[in-house]
């Protein structure tokens, strides 16, 4: 059932605290990642492309990955990133480690976790590495569908809004979407970077 003004407007209030809190935590960092694929379709998708920053936009983590397998067209039209960039790379077993030191003890916020976390986490299994001891999680996408508050009423829920192209580079970059993430949680904060929402969305997969 669609929400009342009322409603829409105590959940479009509780995001924006929801954002307030996370920029003041010093613990909190955002993930973003580029892939092989979907998980969904595939289960042998793997990260090449993973990066981690902070409430400041300031990079804790910033690498391309070799994946198992080479990357077919479809994917490296989509992010740009080609099997030849990533064939000297470290393979994620390599640098698991260093990501769960990063990650330790931390709020970790991804647009769209349900696909950039359950990945990494995927991964951490698959090559048997122990898992990361975060503080806890966010998704940002749906805070940020809180926030815009369009309703979607064959799902019978907010509308699952595309990420903003705010960094002012080009999409489909793991640390740009970091920073995008960052400058969309500044705005339901009401700290706009006075940088209008465009069409130019960036679409929820790789």
């Amino acid at each position: 059932m669609k929400p009342t003004q009322s409603e829409l407007k105590e959940y479009k209030e509780k995001a924006s605290e929801w954002a307030k809190e996370r920029l003041a935590d010093s613990k909190t960092v955002i993930l973003d990642v580029e892939t092989t694929g979907l998980l969904s379709k595939d289960p042998d998708t793997e990260i090449v492309q993973l990066s981690i920053i902070n409430m400041q936009g300031r990079p804790l983590f910033s690498m391309l990955v070799k994946p198992s397998k080479p990357m077919g067209e479809e994917v490296v039209n989509i992010h740009k990133i080609t099997n030849e960039q990533v064939q000297h790379q470290p393979i994620f077993p390599q640098i698991a480690k260093f990501i769960s030191f990063v990650l330790a003890d931390k709020h970790l916020i991804a647009y769209n976790a349900d696909f950039d976390v359950k990945l990494l986490w995927h991964l951490f299994k698959k090559y048997e590495q122990e898992l990361p001891k975060i503080a806890g999680s966010s998704c940002c996408m749906d805070k940020y569908s809180e926030w815009v508050g369009e309703w979607n009423t064959k799902r019978d829920g907010f509308k699952w809004n595309k990420l903003p192209q705010l960094s002012g580079m080009p999409s489909h970059d793991a640390f740009s979407d970091c920073v995008s993430t960052l400058k969309v949680m500044e705005l339901m904060a009401g700290n706009p970077n006075k940088q209008d929402l465009t069409a130019d969305d960036i679409s929820l997969d790789f």
